[in-house]
């Protein structure tokens, strides 16, 4: 899954975080002659979520063109250089930790772990604001405020929280932030949704389908946005646009004529229908229901013609459909997967190997 998410929210890299290749000294030299603060990546070599980080949050646009008008931007790494004595003075001990430091190194404010770009930005807006600490954005909405700027911030806290809290735990508070984002956004008139302060709404955290009531608005009213976010908006759109064609073509919901012809109609809403690459994939939904013979026959035949992400769909489309099959069924399936091996980066060999496992493992 951590693969296809990878594949489907990688974004153009336009007007990214600019890191800078300088010293701490530097760095605070720099914000003092640009009236910024200094922002520090405190990451290693060998840190997956700080590499992830690197590939696909920091390139973000809306977060890039924050980032570099409130800070100087620099990555040090916490093994090498002045590395681990700024790790000892700032008590970083987790990566990646991120530091926000005045033009006099003083601490303003740590965040610690990997973040969603939207939610990222949200925090670090927080952490420059001495009034939105955690207490406070508490008792605001306790006492019944319900401002975009105090549910965007006062949900980032809380998601902090779950995520310093124990496993069982943070599923569920997981989903009563969902719900108190919804509720937020239920609540609002149409042109309040399409207002760039509540964008938050549609992000990663809350908004995973176009069946959700957030995904669902945002297809339907996709050119009602101002024109300065029509970026932001179509990326998401492509984004979940992209999970649904995942999640259909794979078999992880039930695969119906209504939800496809749904698809078909949203790709043309959001212009994703111009070019033929869907095209493809559509004939796979269409077939995965039916005769399995057929069905793998035709995962051979297209295979070739899909993109990265639907090749990954259409294995897991196998492991779902087959997994339960007899024996012969799950090896001719696996065979459709074996025979694509030799033309498979790393990360697609991960998800085929993942899908074998459904298809070869023995039943005891």
């Amino acid at each position: 899954m951590m693969t296809f998410l990878c594949m489907v929210t990688a974004l153009t890299v336009t007007a990214q975080t600019n890191f800078r290749e300088m010293s701490l000294d530097q760095a605070v030299a720099a914000a003092k002659a640009e009236k910024k603060q200094v922002f520090v990546d405190v990451m290693t070599s060998w840190c997956g979520p700080c590499k992830m980080m690197a590939r696909d949050v920091f390139p973000q646009k809306g977060l890039g063109d924050f980032m570099n008008a409130k800070f100087v931007c620099i990555k040090i790494d916490a093994e090498k250089g002045e590395g681990p004595a700024v790790a000892k003075t700032y008590g970083v001990d987790a990566y990646p930790t991120f530091l926000l430091l005045d033009t006099e190194k003083k601490l303003v404010g740590k965040s610690v772990g990997m973040k969603e770009a939207e939610d990222f930005k949200a925090e670090m807006e927080r952490l420059l604001n001495p009034a939105a600490t955690p207490e406070r954005l508490k008792a605001r909405y306790e006492a019944g405020e319900r401002s975009a700027e105090l549910i965007k911030t006062y949900a980032v806290v809380l998601k902090e929280e779950a995520a310093n809290g124990g496993r069982r735990e943070y599923a569920q508070k997981i989903e009563g932030i969902k719900k108190m984002v919804l509720d937020y956004f239920q609540g609002l008139s149409t042109a309040d949704r399409l207002k760039s302060e509540n964008l938050f709404a549609f992000g990663n955290s809350y908004t995973s389908s176009t069946e959700d009531v957030t995904g669902r608005f945002l297809i339907d009213h996709l050119g009602e946005f101002a024109a300065a976010d029509q970026e932001s908006v179509k990326e998401t759109a492509t984004k979940l646009m992209g999970y649904e064609e995942y999640n259909l073509m794979a078999g992880n919901k039930e695969v119906t004529p209504a939800r496809i012809a749904t698809f078909r109609d949203d790709l043309k809403k959001a212009g994703m229908d111009k070019d033929s690459k869907h095209d493809a994939s559509l004939k796979l939904m269409e077939a995965y229901t039916g005769d399995g013979e057929k069905y793998m026959k035709l995962c051979s035949k297209q295979f070739k013609q899909l993109t990265q992400t639907q090749q990954a769909a259409l294995m897991e489309s196998l492991g779902n459909k087959f997994g339960k099959a007899d024996e012969a069924t799950k090896k001719k399936a696996a065979r459709v997967i074996r025979e694509q091996l030799l033309d498979m980066d790393t990360n697609m060999l991960y998800t085929a190997v993942m899908d074998l496992m459904k298809l070869e493992r023995e039943e005891h």
